[in-house]
């Protein structure tokens, strides 16, 4: 979708009552943050405190939108063959989508080699490849049925076609030992339905853990640009305070680039009580936040 047509699309939806209510909780009530290009808003819910855009998408578009325009450089190009024969040889060391960092995370939060991970929303199998090679047992789920069929035809990864049907079912229930996901969050119309059906599918004290654009205050405060960081392709923009509310009843931490977790991350997270750490002044580009349910 181009500029002008987005522009067109939400000047018509901001008469559309629908479209100005809370797409993660559904409540009416918001006090708008910031504005842009005249008829797009930036609000925080009152109740579920997530910062999301006015006027919203109807859910039932994101299928369609992630199938068809979306577009995102390195992310949903599809490699050609040459291309994908020099990025696995290489192991994606030093790339973009190089995920030596996260693996390194998830095993300093207590993530094994063996474990069962569901990486969630992996694109064209980047990433699922590279956990694969490290050695978790790696089920993945992607919207687009393009980059999904070739991250199963051309990486080799196991993936799920319908993940709610999945997620709902019983054998998927307690099946997982961390539930993963990069820059994915904050796509979706409703990121507490998703935590929800993270908490169904992990086993107990089972691992959540998700890396977000930083939209925490200390985030915006640090980057003029930040207000890129919401628009048409992330309809919302996750913080520390929204997440802090989504997981209250539980223990969890925070941290912003470049990571450097101590010890006592993964002794609160096993601790079982509502605890929060948060591992530094969160400014850089982006969040992690991880529980055990």
């Amino acid at each position: 979708m181009g500029k002008l047509d987005y522009f067109i699309q939400s000047a018509a939806r901001r008469f559309d009552r629908r479209r100005l209510i809370c797409p993660n909780c559904g409540s009416k009530n918001s006090n708008r943050l910031e504005r842009k290009v005249f008829v797009t808003e930036l609000h925080r819910c009152h109740e579920c405190l997530l910062m999301f855009r006015i006027p919203t998408d109807d859910p039932f578009e994101s299928e369609s939108f992630y199938n068809g325009k979306y577009s995102e450089g390195f992310t949903t190009d599809l490699p050609s063959d040459v291309e994908l024969k020099s990025l696995l040889s290489s192991g994606f060391a030093g790339l973009e989508k190089d995920y030596s960092k996260y693996i390194a995370i998830i095993r300093a939060l207590g993530g094994s080699g063996g474990s069962k991970l569901l990486d969630f929303g992996c694109s064209w199998g980047y990433g699922s490849y590279q956990f694969a090679k490290a050695g978790f047992d790696t089920l993945s789920y992607e919207i687009s049925r393009t980059r999904r069929e070739y991250g199963v035809l051309n990486l080799g990864i196991n993936a799920l076609d319908d993940f709610d049907s999945w997620a709902y079912s019983v054998a998927a229930q307690g099946s997982i030992d961390i539930f993963f996901s990069a820059h994915v969050l904050e796509h979706v119309p409703s990121p507490i339905k998703i935590i929800n059906l993270a908490r169904r599918v992990l086993r107990p004290s089972g691992l959540f853990i998700a890396f977000f654009p930083n939209g925490s205050a200390a985030g915006r405060a640090a980057n003029s640009n930040w207000n890129q960081l919401w628009g048409k392709v992330h309809p919302n923009l996750l913080d520390d305070i929204f997440f802090n509310s989504a997981l209250f009843d539980f223990p969890r931490v925070f941290g912003s680039t470049p990571y450097n977790l101590p010890s006592s991350a993964m002794d609160l997270l096993l601790s079982k009580k509502p605890y929060v750490q948060y591992m530094d002044s969160l400014r850089g580009d982006e969040i992690v936040v991880a529980t055990r349910f």
